[in-house]
């Protein structure tokens, strides 16, 4: 249970001035303030957002008080491991590969390693849009399996390894998530994070053919679509309700959608989401 995020309620709530009691009537249970500031429980996304708005603080500054160099670094090997994929390099992956099995042999209970891990292993996949082995997966799958409340990290882990797992053994997962948030206020970054996972798994789905989970993950997308203000997330949408029309010859309207997306990335001046695109379609050919 992560310390930190007692240190943090507490602090904030003396710096506001706020008694155990006043702020357990703003989110409505003092024994669930009293629970976290005694690490017997961690909050859930929608207590976060009730004891953020209680203590006039974003998400994301709570975020970075309680995650604080953990998430820069996380964040910077997210931007490493884009930018190798982007540019092919190979090598650049091997050597991170060497260096966090490294660090995960000298720290096997270390949690942020395993994710750093995993997340190198998962871009190496991914250039060749192969699966994990058994071995790998089911490390992942128990990993997700003994997740009792997501957290940030967690679904961080979920959308990079996506691409290596069965889409079988996770799609329960993902719909497991959308459902609990769905109804629920929650911050743009999180929302922003949940989308990334639909948009992964529908990759996942096309790649590896369960083409009826794919048609489950749509209508999933189309509800999660009214709550996203980006357009990333729309593009990318439409893109893949493109290439699986395509793939089962549902209509013949696939070709436009797919241009369509092509013009919004090209529009939005992202020739990261033009390079993925030609690299997926690149791969339907081989």
């Amino acid at each position: 249970m992560n310390n930190t995020h007692r240190s943090v309620i507490k602090k904030i709530r003396k710096l506001r001035g706020i008694s155990q009691k006043q702020l357990g009537a703003l989110i409505g249970s003092q024994s669930m303030v009293s629970r976290i500031e005694n690490n017997q429980t961690e909050p859930n996304d929608h207590t976060l957002f009730l004891l953020c708005r209680a203590l006039n603080m974003t998400f994301d500054e709570y975020f970075n008080s309680v995650f604080g160099q953990k998430e820069s670094n996380l964040e910077k090997l997210e931007g490493i491991l884009l930018r190798a994929y982007i540019e092919n390099n190979r090598k650049q992956l091997n050597n991170l590969m060497a260096f966090y099995c490294q660090r995960f042999a000298d720290n096997p209970n270390d949690l942020a390693i395993f994710h750093q891990l995993m997340m190198v292993k998962a871009t190496l996949f991914h250039f060749d849009f192969k699966l994990a082995n058994f071995d790998e997966q089911n490390k992942l799958i128990e990993y997700f399996f003994s997740i009792q409340e997501w957290q940030y990290y967690d679904l961080s882990l979920l959308e990079w390894t996506i691409n290596m797992l069965d889409i079988k053994k996770i799609i329960s997962y993902i719909f497991e998530i959308v459902q609990k948030t769905n109804s629920r206020k929650i911050s743009h970054r999180l929302s922003n994070l949940i989308g990334r996972i639909i948009i992964n798994a529908l990759e996942a789905s096309i790649t590896q053919g369960k083409y009826k989970i794919t048609k489950c993950l749509l209508n999933v997308a189309e509800l999660w679509e009214n709550r996203q203000a980006n357009f990333e997330f729309k593009t990318w949408l439409l893109f893949w309700r493109g290439v699986f029309e395509k793939k089962v010859r549902l209509s013949e309207n696939y070709n436009k959608k797919i241009g369509n997306a092509y013009k919004i990335a090209i529009c939005l001046n992202s020739e990261t989401t033009v390079y993925l695109f030609d690299r997926f379609l690149k791969s339907l050919k081989q």
